[in-house]
C-alpha cells in the first residue's frame, strides 16, 4: 500500500488501512463539535466514540464481503477506510450471478447481525430497546450512558445497511441489481444497465449533498466514477472471450541476466520504454523479475548500483502456457500483483504478457471491429 495510508490491523491475512483523507473526517468531527451549541470535552469525546464504533462496523461490513468472496476462492488484497466508507479490494468479481449476489449481501447482513448484538447488549443492561430521536439526543449533561451509545450505534448500523442496499452500482445494492439482471441478460448488458442506474443515483447524491451534506457529495462522485470503471471492466472481460495468452503475447522481452547489477537495470530503465524486466540465468531460463518500483525501492533501501540483481529481484515468477484464456491471465495478474506473466511452452520461453499489452491488444481489436 502507499505511504499515504496507515495500516491499523490485519484480519485473516487481510491488511486494513486508513487512507490519509480519513484524518480530515476526524478533524471535521472535532472542529464541528467545538463550534456546536453543546461544545464541551464530553460532547467531542461522545462524537469520537460514536465515530469509532461506526468505523468498526464498516470494517466488519467489508470483512463480510471479504469472507463471502473467500468462500468462492476469491482473495481480498486489502480493506481501506475512506471518509465516505470502506472499500474491500476483491481480486475479481465472482463468475456466477448467485455468487455475486451472496458476496454483495454479506456486508449488509453483517450490519443487521450487529443490530441484533447491540440490541441484546442493551437489553442485558436492563434498558428498553427503543429507537427514537429523544433517545439519541445529546442534552449536554455529561457523557450519555452506555446504553445510549449502544442504541445509537445500532441505529447507525441500520442506516448503513439500508443505504448500502440502494441500487447505486457499484454499491452493494447495485451489485445485487446486476446479479439479478445477469440471471436473464448477458453479463456486460447487466453491468451497463446497473452502471446507468448507479450513475443516476450518484447525480442524486451530489444534488442532495449540495444542500448541506459534503460527504454525500463525495459518495456521489465515487459512485459515478466507480460505475464507469466497472462498466469498462465488464466490456473488457467480454472482449477477451475466446482469446488466449498467445494472442496478446509480447515476444520482444526486455531481459537482464543474473550476472548483471542494479546499475545495469537502471541504465536499461532510462534507455528504454520498458518498466519491468525478465531476469534469466546463464542458460537463458527465467530466474526472476524486476520492476521500476522494485528498482526505486532497492535504492531507497540503500542498495548501490553495484548490487547484484540476485539480491533485489523477485524470484516468484508466474509461469503460464500460451493456451491459457486471456481473461484468466488478466485475473491472475490482478490477484497476484505481478508486473507480468512468463509464457512458456514445453520448457521453451515464448515471451511475457502484462496488463498494458492486454489493454493495447483489446484497443486494436476494438478499432478493427469498428472499421469492419
Amino acid at each position: 500500500m502507499s505511504r499515504f495510508t496507515l495500516r491499523i490491523a490485519t484480519v485473516s491475512g487481510i491488511p486494513i488501512y486508513l487512507h490519509w483523507s480519513f484524518w480530515l473526517l476526524i478533524a471535521w468531527v472535532v472542529l464541528s463539535g467545538l463550534f456546536s451549541e453543546h461544545a464541551s470535552i464530553d460532547f467531542i469525546l461522545w462524537r469520537l466514540l460514536l465515530m469509532g464504533g461506526l468505523v468498526v462496523s464498516v470494517i466488519l461490513h467489508e470483512l463480510g464481503h471479504a469472507f463471502a468472496a473467500k468462500a468462492f476462492g476469491i482473495p481480498t488484497r486489502d480493506i481501506t477506510m475512506y471518509p465516505f466508507g470502506g472499500v474491500a479490494s476483491v481480486a475479481r468479481i465472482p463468475d456466477k450471478p448467485l455468487q455475486e449476489l451472496i458476496v454483495a449481501l454479506a456486508g449488509p447482513l453483517v450490519n443487521i447481525l450487529l443490530i441484533g448484538v447491540l440490541s441484546i447488549a442493551t437489553w442485558l443492561l436492563g434498558q428498553p430497546v427503543e429507537w427514537s430521536a429523544e433517545t439519541f439526543m445529546y442534552h449536554g449533561r455529561g457523557m450519555p450512558p452506555l446504553h445510549v451509545w449502544l442504541l445509537s450505534l445500532s441505529f447507525m448500523n441500520g442506516i448503513l445497511a439500508l443505504f448500502n442496499l440502494l441500487p447505486a452500482f457499484p454499491m452493494d445494492g447495485g451489485r445485487v441489481l446486476r446479479a439479478l439482471l445477469a440471471t436473464k441478460l448477458p453479463y456486460v448488458k447487466a453491468t451497463q444497465i446497473a452502471a446507468i442506474v448507479g450513475q443516476a443515483f450518484a447525480v442524486l447524491f451530489i444534488l442532495v449533498g449540495i444542500y448541506g451534506n459534503p460527504f454525500l457529495i463525495l459518495i456521489g462522485f465515487f459512485v459515478f466514477v466507480a460505475a464507469a470503471q466497472e462498466r469498462q471492466h465488464a466490456e473488457e472481460r467480454t472482449a477477451m472471450k475466446g482469446l488466449t495468452v498467445a494472442d496478446a503475447l509480447l515476444k520482444e522481452v526486455p531481459v537482464l541476466t543474473v550476472n548483471q547489477t542494479l546499475g545495469d537495470a537502471i541504465r536499461l530503465l532510462l534507455d528504454s520504454q520498458a518498466r519491468s524486466f525478465l531476469i534469466v540465468d546463464p542458460w537463458g531460463a527465467p530466474a526472476g523479475s524486476l520492476s521500476r518500483e522494485q528498482i526505486i525501492a532497492a535504492l531507497h533501501q540503500g542498495h548501490s548500483r553495484e548490487t547484484s540483481l540476485t539480491q533485489v529481484m523477485d524470484t516468484d515468477l508466474l509461469i503460464v502456457p500460451p493456451t491459457m484464456p486471456l481473461h484468466e491471465a488478466f485475473q491472475y495478474l490482478n490477484e497476484r500483483h505481478k508486473p507480468f506473466l512468463v509464457v512458456m511452452d514445453k520448457g521453451q520461453l515464448m515471451g511475457i504478457i502484462d496488463a498494458e499489452n492486454i489493454a493495447e491488444y483489446l484497443l486494436i481489436q476494438q478499432a478493427e471491429r469498428r472499421v469492419g
